[in-house]
């Protein structure tokens, strides 16, 4: 977790242990994109989370992750039901390097 100004919010539900989220957070470190984690209390879906993420994020970009382990990258100007990329945990370290690079403005890794 990082302190500075500007980094990608990410909302993970509250009955997910946090590490389960270290491979996200490895993607976006080796990237050298800051991030902040977040507890959600409240129920919700994964691109429920990520769109709230993205609205809390100084980047508008947010990351959210429901009790299932489902998550998506969500953006603060798509529309709620649209993230802009969505998978699960066990492809979590890609997805945090996704989610480094849209901020980054390069291509997606594979």
């Amino acid at each position: 977790m990082n302190k500075s100004n500007i980094y990608i919010t990410i909302l993970y539900n509250s009955a997910l242990p946090p590490n389960q989220i270290q491979e996200i957070c490895a993607g976006l470190e080796e990237e050298g994109v800051p991030f902040l984690l977040q507890k959600w209390d409240k129920a919700g879906s994964f691109i429920e989370l990520g769109r709230e993420a993205a609205s809390r994020s100084p980047l508008q970009v947010g990351i959210g992750i429901d009790q299932n382990g489902d998550l998506c990258v969500h953006h603060d100007k798509l529309k709620q039901e649209e993230p802009y990329l969505q998978d699960s945990l066990q492809n979590g370290r890609t997805l945090g390097k996704n989610a480094a690079r849209l901020i980054k403005g390069l291509p997606l890794s594979i």
